[in-house]
């Protein structure tokens, strides 16, 4: 199973092994695939996942619920990680537990014959996803330490623009209420040994980021990311004939 260290990660919306495979070769080391909001399914999903299946890059899906009804099918890829939305109490954190994990430790069914356990060569029926829980919301916030209290859970994504919306800051959030928040995360995630991930749009953020002690700043979102390039590009064009 891959390791979950440092490094820099990127969210992919689009659907696309192509997309996958410049993310790696850029250098990023975890890419975490939206089944939320993006334009993934499972089998975009497993030919993104087939693409650097030899490589070190760790792979996280975010499922668009808890209770997702493809879960284990997700699962069954080979994904390295699972990322549980708007994760507030311990009934969610239960539900996250059961759901992708196999017995003793949840009741996720389980069959050898697909990609994870390599079509039924690989034994090991203990080759459990990473869980990870995005904290999203005030009262996610306010029982944090709680949350992360629990073992099965590898690591934590704070949710800055859904909380910024609750809060009344929408869009702004590196707001200093956000930053609070995002300390408060921070401080019980190093508690119990929990991996911290959280977005950045720029330089000033991503140091902001590192100085807080994130594990893993996450680079924003391809499409937004492919759109500042083509804009810079035309930017270029356009002033040099203006």
């Amino acid at each position: 199973m891959k390791s979950l260290e440092k490094g820099v990660g990127i969210w992919q919306i689009l659907s696309s092994n192509l997309i996958t495979d410049i993310i790696y070769n850029a250098g990023f080391n975890l890419v975490i695939f939206d089944l939320e909001h993006g334009f993934q399914n499972t089998e975009g999903l497993q030919n993104c996942l087939f693409t650097v299946s030899n490589t070190s890059i760790f792979t996280i899906a975010r499922v668009p619920s808890i209770d997702y009804q493809n879960i284990v099918q997700v699962i069954d890829t080979g994904i390295d990680g699972l990322l549980f939305p708007k994760v507030e109490n311990q009934y969610d954190i239960e539900r996250t537990i059961n759901n992708s994990l196999l017995s003793p430790k949840g009741k996720k069914s389980f069959s050898p014959f697909v990609p994870r356990y390599k079509y039924g060569k690989d034994k090991n029926n203990d080759l459990n996803p990473m869980i990870g829980i995005l904290i999203e919301s005030q009262l996610g916030i306010d029982n944090s330490e709680k949350l992360l209290s629990y073992k099965e859970v590898d690591f934590v994504y704070f949710g800055a623009y859904d909380l910024s919306v609750e809060l009344n800051k929408k869009g702004d959030i590196f707001h200093d209420e956000i930053i609070n928040c995002l300390k408060i995360v921070i401080k019980n995630a190093k508690i119990f040994n929990k991996k911290i991930l959280s977005i950045y749009r720029n330089q000033d953020e991503l140091k902001k980021l590192i100085n807080l002690g994130v594990d893993f700043p996450i680079a924003s979102v391809d499409t937004s990311l492919i759109l500042d390039k083509f804009k810079e590009e035309y930017g270029r064009y356009f002033n040099s004939i203006s």
